[in-house]
């Protein structure tokens, strides 16, 4: 019997499409190949796969062109259309109990911003009563609300902590109906920000066991993932200023004239766009660090994380080799790079597309692995 160890991955972006193939050394993922293609219209909108036809043939035309292309996927679901929140007002009971539970609890106590969800959750512990509100036993004084607050929890008992995980059933459904009918076997759909994960995983085996930031960044986006020891926390994507930066505008004494025979507005506009390419790339890294700040401060301050300090910030994305140095520069937190050696042969020669393809790369790592498809 023919036995398969190649996977390959599918990152849909909003234009382009990321792939990788890996394949299976003794257990040992080894990068074949990496691809970038570039989609003439977006492919996502609405949270819905558009220009359906579009996309089959731009997957089908890869699965045929490319030798190391796999039949067997495993795709991303886009950050922004995914949703990623810890609960904690459910009962300290097993994860079969709380599956039903979550039944009950979707569009009531959890609203969730799909009109039909698929979702699955991980329990990751238990909080106690007792020990959550120690601090406010050892006072003296109490305010009526703070007192009727104690007797409250406390007669919650036990709750589970979960981390919840949910997106769009018609984008899921979507993106595995295109990839079928281009040919392929989708085997999971997952997270990018897990994805990533499991990339670092194995690249990074020390990295991800404190508090640590994912950037993956692209040209009108970043996708922002926080992870807390080893478990992701808050994953968001936050649109970058698109608009074309421009450092001199014009002045009172700049506007044309109509009596102006060989310069036009629109020759001003394109000169001075030429010559701001720096400033181009300086506005975006100043858009992008006001994110990252913005990230940071509602990961302490609304999730409860005051005293936090992040270890390290890892940079990939297509932006990559554009921002990293500037980022080094700027932030007080260690910024570093995946190192991606451990994982491509001596031979391999498509260096310049590893981080615009990482988020591909970690899902084909996923293997044979197949979806248990245990919860809607």
């Amino acid at each position: 019997m023919f036995f398969n160890n190649k996977y390959s991955g599918i990152d849909f972006r909003e234009k382009k499409v990321t792939f990788a193939t890996i394949k299976m050394d003794k257990e040992l993922p080894v990068l074949q190949q990496v691809y970038e293609m570039t989609l003439t219209d977006s492919v996502i909108a609405g949270g819905q796969v558009q220009e359906k036809g579009l996309l089959e043939t731009a997957l089908r035309n890869y699965l045929q062109q490319h030798k190391e292309a796999s039949k067997h996927v495993h795709l991303a679901i886009p950050t922004q259309h995914s949703l990623i929140r810890k609960v904690n007002t459910l009962p300290d009971v097993g994860e079969p109990e709380l599956a039903k539970l979550l039944q009950f609890q979707i569009g009531e106590t959890i609203h969730l911003p799909f009109e039909d969800p698929i979702y699955d959750f991980v329990k990751i512990g238990s909080i106690q009563p007792d020990q959550e509100n120690k601090s406010s036993s050892e006072e003296d004084d109490f305010t009526l609300e703070e007192l009727t607050e104690s007797v409250e929890k406390e007669l919650q008992g036990p709750r589970s902590e979960i981390l919840f995980f949910a997106t769009s059933r018609e984008l899921s459904e979507g993106l595995l109906e295109s990839c079928e009918e281009a040919g392929y076997k989708p085997l999971t759909a997952e997270l990018r920000a897990l994805a990533l994960q499991r990339l670092l995983l194995h690249t990074h085996p020390n990295w991800l066991k404190g508090t640590e930031m994912i950037i993956d960044a692209s040209g009108g986006s970043v996708d922002i993932h926080i992870f807390k020891d080893e478990l992701i926390v808050f994953s968001r994507t936050m649109e970058l200023n698109r608009s074309e930066f421009v450092a001199n505008p014009m002045s009172s004494d700049d506007v044309l004239s109509f009596d102006t025979e060989e310069l036009t507005l629109q020759d001003e506009v394109a000169a001075t766009s030429e010559l701001t390419k720096d400033e181009k790339e300086d506005s975006y890294v100043e858009d992008l660090l006001n994110e990252i700040q913005k990230a940071q401060n509602f990961y302490r301050y609304s999730l409860g994380e005051r005293d936090s300090e992040f270890d390290r910030i890892i940079v990939t994305g297509e932006k990559t080799q554009h921002i990293f140095s500037r980022l080094v520069e700027r932030l007080p937190t260690e910024v570093v790079q995946i190192d991606y050696s451990s994982i491509v042969d001596i031979g391999f020669m498509q260096h310049d597309l590893l981080d615009r393809c990482s988020v591909a790369i970690g899902l084909a790592m996923r293997g044979n692995e197949k979806s248990e498809k245990k919860k809607k």
